[in-house]
């Protein structure tokens, strides 16, 4: 069975949808990145693949370092906001209820402002492969 692109990320986001719902937990400034596995499970009829769901917290005016993944990753921003900055590209601004995404191998870091961000990420991953990986 060939299964598209399209459709793992489509399923993707549904599952993100129905994790939001349950798991809308508040941000506590102060602390540091936080980053909670909430499911990391095989896909079906693509043994290759996996899909790859976290929480993560960013206090306010946080920067990620630079980096990478080697899947797609799509980002869901449950609370606060967070710029998204591409390598080549304009900045993206994303605030609580909007969602975004991320294709594989693209040079990324995100920021936070005063009031930090609690998103839902989920990666299509090759499995095997690490999450992320920091750039030069």
């Amino acid at each position: 069975m060939v299964i598209s692109h399209a459709w793992l990320v489509l399923r993707a986001f549904v599952l993100l949808l129905g994790l939001v719902a349950c798991c809308n937990v508040a941000a506590q400034p102060g602390i540091g990145v936080t980053s909670d596995l909430l499911l990391r499970e095989s896909v079906q009829g693509v043994p290759s693949k996996e899909l790859i769901v976290s929480r993560v917290t960013l206090p306010p005016h946080t920067e990620l370092p630079w980096h990478w993944h080697p899947g797609e990753e799509v980002f869901y921003v449950i609370e606060g906001e967070v710029t998204l900055a591409r390598r080549g590209e304009p900045d993206t601004l994303s605030t609580a209820g909007e969602a975004n995404t991320i294709a594989p191998r693209v040079v990324h870091t995100g920021r936070t402002g005063e009031a930090g961000a609690t998103l839902v990420i989920f990666r299509v991953h090759d499995k095997g492969q690490p999450e992320r990986v920091l750039a030069e």
